[in-house]
């Protein structure tokens, strides 16, 4: 199964992936992209590194599947297609999509890093503060937020916003009606903590899935798997037991308790308009973090 860094390597390939260096995380990260989008017809991935404050490695990539191609491609789908000719493939492929089970495998390239305890702290990688109204640094936005559900067993694999309150502490936002939500709520309904792991770094057919809907129940690996025709291979967490992606370049695991809250928001969506301020969202409490050298986040 190709990685993010296969992927980006191929993206390269295409004439669609820019590098850019020396910019702040403070705001500057997401700046440039606008720009860049503004000006670039393909409207490129971009890549940061020797981002202000961190080490040459420690990278930041934006802009994934802003094309028709790099959508194709993250799709498995045939090179060259007209905006046109993709919505009109896809719908007809969408059609036919067959989960595949995903594999799991006994470790990956994840666990290159492992830190516990006081030796977390995700600030040691490049996280944007991407608006100039936003609360905070917000590690999640392409995310995976993976939990189980308590009573049936099946796993949920979404994309939910996530600030950065100190370094082993993530205010976790989950709107109502939400999978992870509805597990979170009967994990709470029951006086237990929610066990939880989230990836920042992976494939971004995990992504283009975890951010849409898919059938109720299914797994959304499962899901990407029958996409792609090949199964995704993904290890289960240490603590959790959750399935996390084999290849994630960042990935966490901890809980989040039943009265434990901190404020979330504002955050700038994609429309353009500022997200409220939440004046109380649960926290996660990370207990440990993974990551593979020279990380990139996404």
């Amino acid at each position: 199964m190709p990685d993010l860094r296969t992927w980006l390597s191929d993206v390269d390939k295409l004439g669609q992936l820019m590098t850019v260096e020396n910019a702040h995380w403070d705001l500057e990260l997401s700046t440039l992209t606008e720009i860049i989008n503004e000006r670039s017809r393909t409207r490129p991935a971009v890549v940061f590194d020797r981002i202000k404050d961190y080490p040459q490695g420690y990278r930041v990539a934006a802009n994934l599947v802003s094309s028709v191609e790099r959508l194709a491609l993250t799709l498995g789908m045939k090179a060259g297609l007209s905006d046109m000719d993709f919505v009109q493939a896809w719908r007809e492929q969408v059609k036919k999509i067959t989960p595949i089970r995903a594999e799991t495998v006994r470790t990956g390239p994840l666990f290159e890093n492992v830190k516990q305890g006081k030796d977390i702290d995700v600030l040691q990688f490049p996280v944007p503060r991407w608006h100039e109204l936003d609360g905070g640094r917000y590690i999640g936005t392409d995310d995976l937020v993976i939990t189980r559900d308590p009573d049936e067993g099946w796993v949920n694999v979404g994309t939910y916003r996530i600030m950065i309150h100190g370094p082993d502490r993530l205010a976790l936002h989950m709107s109502p009606g939400k999978h992870g939500r509805v597990h979170r709520d009967k994990y709470h309904g029951q006086g237990k903590p929610l066990p939880i792991a989230v990836s920042f770094g992976h494939h971004p057919i995990n992504f283009v899935v975890a951010s849409t809907d898919v059938p109720n129940r299914v797994n959304e690996y499962d899901y990407a798997g029958g996409i792609l025709g090949k199964p995704l291979q993904v290890v289960h967490g240490p603590l959790t037991g959750l399935p996390i992606p084999a290849d994630a370049e960042i990935a966490i695991e901890g809980e989040v308790s039943v009265d434990d809250v901190m404020p979330e928001g504002p955050f700038g969506e994609w429309t353009g308009y500022y997200a409220s301020n939440q004046p109380a969202v649960p926290v996660i409490q990370v207990k440990a973090l993974y990551f593979r050298n020279d990380p990139i986040l996404c």
